[in-house]
This record gives C-alpha cells, structure tokens and sequence, in this order.
C-alpha cells in the first residue's frame, strides 16, 4: 500500500476488513488523532477536548493514541 504508516506492517491486503482487529484499530486511533490535530489548528476544538479524547481512549492504545497526536502536531508544526 502506498504511503502505508509506520506502525502497519508491509503485506496486508488492500482490503482493510481483512486485517487483524488490532491493525484495524490502530488506522482508526491515527485518523482520530489527524483529525484533532486538525481541528485544533482550525480553532474547532480545544486542547481539554483532545486531553478528554485521550482519557476516553482503552488503555491498551492510550500510548500509540498520544505518540500519533505528537506526530501529527509536528506534521501540522503546532
């Protein structure tokens, strides 16, 4: 897959539904975190938001939740 992230592996079938649950999870808590960077730069949302999106997050992807918010911050150059 072109452009595929650095926390999925290499070889897994286009077709996202046929990926492990846990790959499946980890693209979801990366969009979420590319789309509250987002809307922080876009003034839609505040940073208690996001602190309150972090605590809601299952503890087993709380950490890969933060280091992909971190990494879209920096992307965005907040």
């Amino acid at each position: 897959m072109a452009g595929q992230s650095d926390y999925l592996p290499p070889g897994l079938p286009f077709n996202r539904a046929q990926w492990p649950q846990e790959y499946q999870a980890k693209e979801q808590y990366d969009m979420r975190a590319a789309a509250l960077v987002r809307q922080l730069f876009e003034r839609k949302t505040t940073r208690a938001a996001v602190v309150q999106q972090i605590d809601a997050t299952p503890d087993n992807y709380r950490d890969f939740f933060r280091e992909r918010l971190n990494f879209w911050r920096e992307k965005r150059g907040l």
